[in-house]
């Protein structure tokens, strides 16, 4: 009882988030995800309409995966002025937070990385003991809570744990570890006074809100992952990773440089008015509800197998952007020319049967696709087509 009751406050308290003060009817990006320090970048973020940044917990440093910069926790403390979480906070932007560890296997719910090895303990050295789903997230949810009190991070606020998997509800024994994991997990997350998210594909989150063991859905961009396109189509999602394996302000060609690798993110309208326990200094936040719906509404699916991306409105078909140089990885590359099936674009100005777009949402428009080319609405996700030939030929509904 005393354990729902604090659950019950936490929600309470990230409902009446107060907002973040933005600009209504910017459609930028506005919130993103980072594997990688964002301290040198933090103006840019500010500047190119981003209010919320996601960075990870994890209970060991994971050197093989060649992420130095992946636990927030090792950028410093609440308590070094010049860490990377007092940067992102003083600048008035808020945190995510996103708890992965070798969350990328369905042997992490076993206690085993993907090569079947067991995982490091608490003392992140290497071990043999076996361990129980429950046994396994109480190292994670201690982890957790221990790092986001040191990050300052406050009560009432959340931490999204990675199902980074192709779940599938079919498998009987992965759910059922899953459940356990989480079950666990739960307990500790909300006796510390915070609420607990999750971030996977569709069947994963569906088992988990059918438990009633997250609050929050975060629904991972893999568009093949078994029941995604279900999910988002049911509207049941908190947050959407609409965009991955993206860079920004990598400079221009000639002067190319290494950007920022991110990932952005979008708010489902239907939730714009309820905080989803980002955080500050002064305790949950949550996005202006009229800049949620306004970034909702300017997102579309590519649902044409062939949405190409012309340079201009005036431009003909074959006229498109990957004749144009951009910059990616420290080098010039050019635009790709369309706009993958079931990938998203921000949409702008429309020209007859054109609409401007910005494929890679880094908040600048690249060209112009036909509108036919796009779904209706947001609230509308392709089903995956696992044949290329197929998905090349594939048509919007009419």
């Amino acid at each position: 009882m005393r354990r729902t009751l604090a659950a019950g406050v936490a929600a309470v308290l990230a409902a009446l988030a107060p907002a973040l003060p933005a600009a209504a009817q910017d459609t930028r990006a506005v919130i993103i995800d980072a594997a990688w320090d964002t301290r040198p970048f933090i103006d840019d973020l500010r500047q190119n309409g981003v209010q919320v940044i996601g960075r990870y917990l994890a209970r060991c440093p994971q050197p093989e995966r060649h992420i130095p910069e992946k636990r927030l926790i090792d950028q410093g403390g609440i308590n070094d002025p010049s860490s990377e979480v007092r940067r992102i906070l003083d600048s008035g932007m808020a945190v995510l937070s996103i708890y992965q560890y070798n969350n990328d296997s369905k042997n992490k719910f076993v206690g085993r990385d993907r090569d079947g090895k067991p995982l490091a303990g608490a003392d992140c050295r290497p071990t043999n003991r076996e361990r129980s789903p429950a046994q396994e997230a109480d190292l994670d949810a201690r982890a957790a809570v221990e790092q986001a009190k040191a990050l300052g991070q406050p009560r009432g606020s959340s931490i999204f744990f990675g199902v980074d998997i192709a779940f599938s509800k079919t498998d009987v024994a992965t759910s059922r570890a899953m459940v356990a994991y989480f079950e666990e997990v739960k307990r500790t997350v909300t006796r510390a006074g915070y609420v607990l998210g999750a971030y996977g594909n569709g069947d994963a989150l569906d088992v988990l809100l059918d438990r009633r063991l997250i609050t929050y859905a975060w629904l991972s961009a893999s568009r093949a992952y078994p029941g995604s396109s279900d999910f988002h189509n049911s509207g049941r999602w908190h947050l959407f990773q609409n965009g991955v394996n993206l860079e920004w302000f990598g400079g221009t060609p000639g002067q190319c440089r290494r950007g920022l690798p991110l990932d952005t993110n979008v708010k489902n309208a239907r939730f714009a008015d309820q905080g989803l326990g980002f955080w500050t200094r002064r305790g949950p936040a949550r996005i202006d509800p009229n800049r949620v719906k306004a970034v909702y509404a300017a997102r579309r699916f590519a649902c044409d197998g062939d949405a190409r991306i012309r340079k201009a409105a005036s431009s003909g078909a074959r006229d498109l952007i990957s004749s144009v140089p951009r910059c990616q990885g420290g080098r010039t590359v050019t635009h790709p020319s369309t706009i993958d099936y079931a990938n998203s674009a921000r949409i702008g100005r429309t020209s007859g049967d054109l609409v401007e777009v910005d494929h890679d949402d880094d908040g600048s428009f690249d060209g112009w696709t036909a509108r036919s080319n796009l779904t209706p609405h947001f609230g509308v996700k392709p089903q995956w087509i696992h044949s290329r030939g197929q998905r090349a030929g594939a048509r919007c509904p009419s």
